[in-house]
């Protein structure tokens, strides 16, 4: 009996042996586990981001006074044919998830475009309201937008995109060919450019700047034209003042090319979470443009008619690239871990393969605002525009 009763005891302690390497061993992986650090990095900062989240429900009804150095008033001049829908998801999604309250358009999802931004544009606007955010299509016009703001530490961002690439889109999306009466033979780009920079300027000048959604009004120097700038002048003297105002004026301008790298700079910018980031494209074409025969030619001519936009370009393309290398390693962890990331939601919410982030994320949006984090990633401008006007209507918090 007694060698049986400690050979019993041998097999207890065995088993627990056994089952202690297992959970040591368990708890290893987990700790090394990519997920398990970046669940660990949101919980650790989730009490933090509640309790200003909690203050932001309060102080947006009290000027939105700003906690912690978290920004939550923000104008994005939102630009054409530049990846800024995706973008403005971003901003539209945070704005729900944190109560924030936008200044929205009254003329359909921009602020009737193409004149300069003007309180009287706003939907349900009355002279005492303020806003902690702007994210519609508007040609920039600071002092009118700066004044409708609920706090004078308001951030101003936009994007911008390389401009032979930019108005290849604009002419595909604006239907180019229908409103400048194109050849159908030719690549588009092509055929906009058979005719001359004169006979263009004439066509523009002569022309009904109601038609074509705005279409003749970016055709030249789209970006210039959407903050506010006299886009048939591209004197140096003039284009100096330009990128002189830009810099004066906005805190940020992030790149088409290098949207994850952009989208890190704006969290860092407005002191946000990295997670408050996470997107997806939208808008995207979805065909592929004829590309012309002699490529290098038709380049040149965007360059020589768009030379504004593309000084702007080339200097801010530049200062992007020295913000971004003179920032710490952590800068080029923080792209990667948000290209991951937008994978395991664009997995989830696409085709249903849902990983231990992507679960997580979309229970604390629904916890935090109701939300379906999933419908809301994919939903386009203009139905969030209108879920946010729905909301003002029915004098929801965001009235």
């Amino acid at each position: 009996m007694y060698i049986l009763h400690l050979t019993m005891k041998l097999l207890v302690k065995e088993k627990l042996r056994i089952i202690l390497v297992v959970l040591i061993f368990w708890c290893v992986l987990m700790f090394i586990s990519d997920d398990w650090k970046y669940l660990s990095q949101i919980f650790v900062s989730e009490e933090t981001v509640d309790v200003v989240v909690e203050n932001q429900k309060i102080n947006v009804t009290q000027n939105s006074k700003i906690s912690s150095g978290l920004v939550q008033n923000i104008i994005f001049l939102k630009t054409h044919k530049t990846g800024s829908t995706t973008v403005t998801n971003v901003m539209q999604r945070y704005s729900k998830l944190n109560g924030l309250k936008p200044a929205l358009p009254f003329c359909d999802h921009r602020f009737c475009y193409p004149s300069k931004f003007d309180d009287t544009f706003l939907f349900k606007h009355s002279n005492k309201d303020k806003y902690n955010i702007i994210f519609n299509h508007a040609v920039f016009n600071k002092e009118n937008m700066i004044k409708i703001m609920a706090s004078n530490n308001t951030k101003i961002v936009t994007i911008i995109r390389e401009p032979y690439s930019q108005l290849e889109s604009t002419a595909n999306y604006f239907n180019f060919r229908k409103f400048y009466s194109l050849r159908k033979d030719l690549p588009l780009l092509e055929a906009l450019f058979k005719m001359s920079d004169e006979d263009l300027k004439r066509f523009l000048h002569s022309s009904d700047p109601t038609m074509g959604e705005g279409a003749f009004y970016l055709t030249k120097n789209p970006n210039s034209f959407d903050m506010g700038f006299d886009v048939w002048n591209d004197s140096s003297e003039y284009i100096d003042i330009v990128i002189r105002r830009i810099e004066r004026d906005f805190n940020l301008v992030m790149i088409t090319e290098y949207m994850e790298e952009s989208l890190v700079l704006l969290k860092n910018e407005l002191m946000w979470d990295l997670k408050d980031v996470i997107f997806c494209v939208h808008n995207a074409r979805t065909t592929k443009v004829q590309s012309p025969e002699n490529i290098e030619k038709v380049r040149h001519r965007v360059f020589q008619w768009n030379k504004l936009d593309y000084s702007i370009y080339n200097h801010f393309n530049e200062t992007f690239w020295l913000k971004v290398k003179s920032l710490s390693p952590q800068f080029e962890s923080e792209v990667r871990k948000l290209k991951q990331w937008n994978r395991y939601l664009h997995n989830h919410c696409r085709f249903n393969k849902s990983s231990k982030f992507s679960i997580f994320l979309i229970n604390d949006y629904y916890k935090r605002c109701k939300g379906n984090f999933c419908i809301d990633f994919k939903t386009d401008e203009v139905a969030f525009t209108d879920w946010f006007k729905s909301m003002r209507s029915n004098d929801n918090i965001y009235r």
